[in-house]
């Protein structure tokens, strides 16, 4: 296990690396503009020319772009929020799927280590990057709240604004791991796992602009971490976070089942 564990760390240490710095550049640039609007309080009256629709799908609704955790909610949180999303489940499902495409499974399978082995080490990878990732775009955060902001905030909110991504990226990181079974090339994996962080998303827009398809908003990892909630409530909630991890384990137990039972053509 620990074989495929370093291999999978030193494979993939590029992408992390490029996905991360990336978003650690817009989540500082994006919090340095805060820093010029802070005092003018004039960021609010710009939200009142936004269409009411557009409002609830930011969560302008309920947070304040003149307050520091209103910005970073509306401004930051999504943009890391989505875009990590894609992220993990690109990582997620390239992990897998390379394998069969590449043909280096059969490598992993004439080593002495068994099938478990073989996907505990993969996943284990798959957390470890999960972690690191959502740790770079906390630490930018930190510095751009410490650079750009000198009015109050709550601390305990931010620090849940920073951890509920993480919940929400291991959760896509899980589903694209699951969705290579059914691939055997990164070509189709991969894309089809972005396709699925679009389409929860999208159910999540859906939930939040018409009661009647409010539903929908349950059925997607977006909604346990809403940004608007967190603020509000100083936290992310304890079900949710259950949820999330329940869903996260759910997936890594399904492949773990459909790896056991796979006929690998190698």
């Amino acid at each position: 296990m620990k074989a495929v564990l370093w291999r999978e760390l030193r494979v993939n240490g590029r992408s992390l690396l490029i996905w991360g710095a990336i978003l650690m550049f817009l989540t500082f640039f994006t919090m340095s503009a805060f820093g010029a609007f802070e005092f003018e309080g004039q960021l609010d009256q710009y939200v009142e020319l936004f269409p009411e629709s557009m409002r609830k799908i930011f969560g302008l609704d309920r947070l304040s772009l003149s307050e520091p955790l209103g910005y970073y909610g509306t401004e930051v949180y999504i943009m890391v929020l989505l875009f990590g999303s894609i992220y993990a489940a690109i990582l997620g499902a390239g992990l897998m799927a390379k394998e069969e495409e590449e043909k280096t499974i059969e490598f992993l399978l004439a080593r002495p280590v068994s099938r478990a082995q073989i996907l505990a080490g993969k996943l284990l990878a798959l957390l470890v990057y999960v972690f690191l990732f959502n740790v770079l775009i906390g630490l930018s955060a930190l510095a751009a709240f410490k650079s750009y902001v000198s009015s109050d905030y709550s601390r305990d909110a931010l620090l849940g604004l920073l951890a509920a991504p993480f919940l929400a990226h291991l959760a896509f990181a899980s589903f694209g791991f699951l969705l290579a079974f059914f691939f055997t090339r990164r070509r189709s994996a991969m894309p089809t796992s972005i396709g699925l962080v679009l389409a929860f998303y999208f159910c999540d827009v859906l939930a939040t602009l018409s009661e009647k398809m409010e539903f929908l908003g349950y059925l997607t990892p977006f909604h346990y971490v809403n940004a608007a909630d967190i603020v509000m409530n100083g936290q992310v909630g304890g079900i949710n976070i259950l949820v999330l991890l329940g869903a996260s384990a759910a997936a890594m137990g399904a492949s773990y089942i459909l790896y056991r039972r796979r006929d690998i053509l190698i």
